[in-house]
């Protein structure tokens, strides 16, 4: 009997294109078992839309709490073996759960696997034909991809097992880790298992101007997210005992407090960026790097503090 599929969408304001992401879902060749929304507090016309779906859908509805509570609300309520956590603006392709499924079927000693996209407007448009070219995209240990950069763009990539979900930490609820909390959830699995890389494009990720990527504080927000997830597996990476993989990690985890001891300084929190430049060269004392760094947070400390 094939697994059983729960496919979870959080769904906030998202009156302009939840319509299409429920049809793409209920186009599969292949249909889920349960299709439950979470209606995470919208004020726009979202609960009449989802309404009119009936029966097909199953919605619970939450005051609003983020992306990351609605789909860990969404987990705890669903019942499937394997989880899609599709975001409420995204596409399916009508065989996507055909082939993610298959594939998670043949190689039972996988926890996830994520296939490639491309991306479409607000309309529907395509925009880029794949994403392949972006990041690494391998199979089996994808832990150093993602030490590259988060080469999941979005979670409606990724079809995974319940229980590879249920070891984890779920999805990070806190306010810092708002846009960031699906790239923190892959490097934790990564760590510990195994993903399979489908290479077809079975997804079409809109990007438009409402998405919290697209706002102008992410990029910062992003960098100091990054930190908070790499620090969250130190201890999972080193249990593998690989040099290899823990000296790059090490050299990952000095790029990003750089990066955030710079996004602290553009925010204003001089002393978060003074403490993140300190642990770089702390860490790489010989890194000209991390000198670079830890002088010019040192130099914005002391200027804010005579302004």
């Amino acid at each position: 009997m094939p697994p059983s599929v729960s496919i979870i969408i959080p769904a906030y304001n998202a009156e302009a294109f939840i319509a299409a992401t429920l049809d793409s879902v209920l186009a599969q060749t292949v249909a889920p078992a349960e299709i439950i929304v979470i209606n995470d507090g919208s004020t726009d016309t979202t609960p009449e839309l989802l309404s009119a779906y009936g029966s097909r859908i199953q919605v619970f509805h939450q005051q609003n709490a983020g992306q990351a509570a609605a789909r860990n609300t969404g987990a705890r309520l669903s019942r499937g073996d394997l989880l899609l956590f599709l975001d409420s603006d995204d596409l399916l392709d009508p065989d996507f759960l055909a082939q993610q499924g298959a594939l998670l079927t043949r190689f039972d000693g996988a926890d996830a696997v994520y296939c490639d996209h491309r991306t479409i407007d607000e309309t529907g448009q395509i925009t880029a034909m794949t994403g392949a070219l972006g990041y690494p995209r391998p199979s089996g240990d994808i832990l150093r991809a993602l030490l590259h950069g988060p080469c999941i763009v979005t979670p409606g990539l990724v079809l995974l097992r319940r229980a590879a979900f249920e070891a984890t930490c779920g999805f990070n609820q806190t306010t810092a880790m708002r846009g960031y909390e699906d790239d923190a959830l892959w490097l934790e699995m990564a760590a510990r298992g195994s993903f399979i890389y489908n290479p077809h494009t079975l997804l079409s990720y809109r990007r438009h101007a409402a998405q919290a990527t697209r706002q102008s504080a992410y990029q910062l927000k992003a960098g100091l997210a990054r930190l908070t997830a790499l620090q969250a597996i130190a201890a999972a990476v080193t249990a593998r005992a690989q040099p290899e993989l823990q000296h790059f990690y090490q050299t990952r985890l000095r790029d990003s407090r750089l990066s955030a001891a710079w996004a602290n300084g553009q925010l204003g929190n001089h002393a978060a960026a003074l403490h993140a430049a300190c642990a770089a060269l702390a860490n790489h004392p010989a890194s000209a790097q991390a000198w670079r760094g830890f002088g010019h947070a040192l130099f914005r400390a002391i200027s804010s503090r005579g302004s």
